[in-house]
């Protein structure tokens, strides 16, 4: 009976519309009289609810009718919060009284602030006119325990905000009463199961569970959440989306991304048709060695949502049961972005053509991708010509990115300034067969910025390069001298992959770089030095080194790179050493990063000069058994993270003296380690996050 109960809420609602004419707020609008009037009109309505609730609360349509007046009550009470707000704004203006309401709507706990046992009196005192309770990076402890297993009795809350309550893997069943609530956020608390009770929130409207990896499955009653408008599964463990799901037919927004382990979607996703957003991708496209999706298809029929205006990922399979790319034909609002992964299933060019993709105006950022690897790798497809003219894009396509095409021949669009006039990015990934452009490709767009070539060892790059670009990737099959790089006076960024034969990378084209900020160089393996040209490149202030498997020592290059702010080194298997002559100058670094340079021994890092660092990575390290002392100099260190260091077994006392230390990560090292670090969980300055897995 309680579900249907209304006289509290309208008795709260008179109540605070006969505080509002109590004050000036009438006679400020104009608008006494007509507030008078439905104060008058709102308790014959009480009067009249209070005999239905106690005579007629059986009856079916009076239920009903309860039901729809106490979602109308809740409406004008957000109304009359607004009017109430904004007069009280007006009255702090001119120094006027309020209405000495000190009841507690909008509660935030915060890491800094947690509350004690008068303030938790205070909020429980108001679970009338509570609506907003907000959790910010808290620390664990009883009372915060407390203080979310009562929450219950909040049942008025409109809004509730667990996240990044991550030390609790599990929640108290605190949401059968909390029926009122439209936006629950649930995300990074380390849950593995979704409590049943939050399916009975009817009137729930956004609900979040991004960053829950142990996640991995939704209850079946999830289909009852009708009013749900946004469900955000960013980076969640989830498997399979159980059917039910499908009975959101009021959902706009699903959230996917980064969903690894997702197979399928549901059968029936056609069901949901006010859907505008799906959202699959899963990682930034940026990344070279993006791994396979697991998902395999896509459901038949999604091309009837006609809705869709966003749709990050569409996955061709030949499976019978699964949607054909032609399906996207009916998909004519999508914008943003789109990418089509397992090309290599298109077998008819005609299908292709279907999908339509040169009508598709809002289109702005395209990746096509064939399966890269696997049986169909290396071998060229009669038909993948003809299926990558078909889909052609719209001329207002900005970003584009193809992915294993198997061909040796790019269509003439690819890369045309005809074509593609407002191209602003062109990246060009895995090609071992692709030997030239077009020849309808005789100039790349005047407005392109970004050129990424990697693994296309046969492409050579074509010339002149635009002047616009500022940033270009280029391996050394595309440019063995790096004769191109010499005239881009505007680039501002720069990777090198791929010189795996030389010792050292070619110098003079490195000389005029002058606003060069972020240099990488990639899979270079037989590199033992830096080119000592980096020396002139003072406005370096990023440089990153990835898998150059043959360098030993960084002493060379680094010395004069006096704006660089953050050093990246990962998988340099041979890197022994960062000398102090290569690290004295960097007074400016406030990033460091060392991953994975297993013969690295970092109590010779000196980290003395290093007076700005801010954040300080240090993973897969076999060496580090303690932390070097010189860490102590680094006054501004804010968060230090450290990942798969299984010799290390504890870490120094003093530490806790930095003063800019709030943040400390433990992922995967030794167990001792972990059951010494459950003691930091107390230090109410620093967030410590304590993981034993990834």
């Amino acid at each position: 009976m309680a579900d249907v109960l209304v006289s509290p809420i309208v008795e709260l609602l008179f109540s605070n519309l006969t505080c509002l004419i109590s004050t000036e707020f009438g006679s400020l609008y104009g608008v006494k009289k007509d507030l008078e009037k439905l104060s008058s009109t709102l308790a014959t309505v009480l009067s009249v609810l209070d005999d239905a609730e106690t005579k007629q609360i059986k009856d079916k349509s009076i239920r009903g009718w309860l039901r729809k007046l106490k979602d109308a009550a809740y409406e004008a009470e957000d109304i009359m919060d607004d009017c109430a707000l904004e007069f009280q704004r007006i009255e702090s203006e001119v120094g006027e009284p309020s209405c000495g309401n000190q009841k507690a709507r909008h509660v935030s706990v915060t890491y800094d602030s947690a509350p004690s046992q008068a303030t938790l009196n205070t909020i429980f005192k108001s679970q009338s006119f509570c609506r907003t309770i907000l959790f910010q990076h808290c620390a664990t402890s009883s009372l915060l325990e407390l203080f979310v297993s009562r929450l219950s009795q909040l049942e008025y809350l409109r809004v509730l905000d667990l996240s990044n309550l991550w030390t609790f893997s599990s929640l108290p069943p605190i949401f059968g009463r909390l029926t009122h609530l439209r936006y629950l956020n649930l995300s990074n608390m380390n849950i593995a199961s979704l409590p049943k009770s939050v399916c009975n929130l009817r009137n729930l409207q956004i609900l979040v569970l991004s960053h829950n990896l142990k996640l991995t499955t939704l209850p079946p009653s999830i289909g009852n959440l009708k009013q749900l408008r946004c469900l955000d599964l960013y980076q969640v463990g989830i498997r399979v989306l159980p059917e039910s799901i499908c009975c959101l037919t009021n959902l706009q927004t699903l959230n996917l991304e980064k969903c690894r382990n997702l197979k399928m979607l549901p059968k029936n996703l056609s069901k949901m048709r006010k859907l505008r957003k799906l959202a699959i991708r899963s990682d930034n496209y940026i990344n070279i060695n993006m791994e396979d999706p697991m998902l395999t298809h896509m459901p038949l029929g999604i091309g009837e949502l006609t809705c869709l205006k966003q749709l990050s990922t569409f996955v061709v399979s030949q499976l019978s049961d699964s949607a054909g790319i032609q399906e996207l034909e009916k998909l004519d609002h999508l914008e943003g972005e789109l990418t089509i992964n397992g090309i290599q299933n298109v077998l008819d060019p005609r299908d292709a053509y279907k999908a339509s993709l040169r009508s598709k105006e809002n289109l702005l950022y395209l990746c096509l991708r064939w399966l890269v690897g696997g049986s169909h790798f290396g071998i060229e497809c009669n038909n993948s010509k003809e299926v990558l003219e078909a889909l052609q894009p719209h001329l207002n396509i900005k970003v584009l990115f193809i992915k294993g095409y198997p061909g040796a021949m790019l269509p003439g669009w690819v890369g045309s300034s005809t074509a593609l006039p407002k191209l602003t990015f062109l990246g060009l990934y895995n090609m071992p067969n692709v030997e030239g452009w077009s020849s309808e490709c005789l100039l790349l767009p005047s407005c392109l910025q970004s050129l990424a070539l990697y693994n296309c060892p046969k492409l050579k790059l074509p010339t002149p390069l635009p002047s616009s670009i500022t940033r270009l990737s280029v391996g050394k099959g595309n440019d063995p001298s790096l004769e191109s790089v010499e005239n881009l006076h505007n680039l501002f960024y720069l990777r090198i992959t791929g010189f795996d034969e030389v010792e050292t990378l070619p110098e003079a084209p490195l000389r005029n770089l002058t606003r060069l900020q972020q240099l990488e160089i990639y899979d270079c393996d037989k590199l033992k030095r830096l080119p000592t040209e980096l020396e002139n490149l003072s406005t370096v202030t990023e440089l990153l080194i990835y898998s150059c498997g043959g360098l030993e020592s960084l002493t060379e290059g680094l010395r004069n790179l006096t704006s660089l702010k953050e050093l990246r080194a990962y998988d340099c298997r041979s890197l022994k050493s960062l000398s102090e002559s290569s690290l004295q100058h960097l007074t400016a670094l406030q990033k460091l990063e060392i991953l994975n340079c297993p013969e690295l021994e970092v109590m010779s890092v000196d980290f003395q000069h290093l007076i700005s660092l801010e954040d300080l990575l240090l993973g897969w390290l076999p060496q580090l058994t303690s932390l070097p002392e010189e860490i102590q100099h680094a006054r501004r260190l804010q968060t230090l993270e450290i990942m798969s260091c299984k010799n290390l077994r504890k870490l120094p006392e003093w530490l806790l003296e930095l003063p800019a230390l709030t943040s400390l990560r433990v992922i995967k090292c030794h167990p001792e380690l972990h059951r010494r670090c459950e003691d930091w969980n107390r230090i109410p300055h620093i967030r410590v996050e304590n993981r034993v897995e990834f």
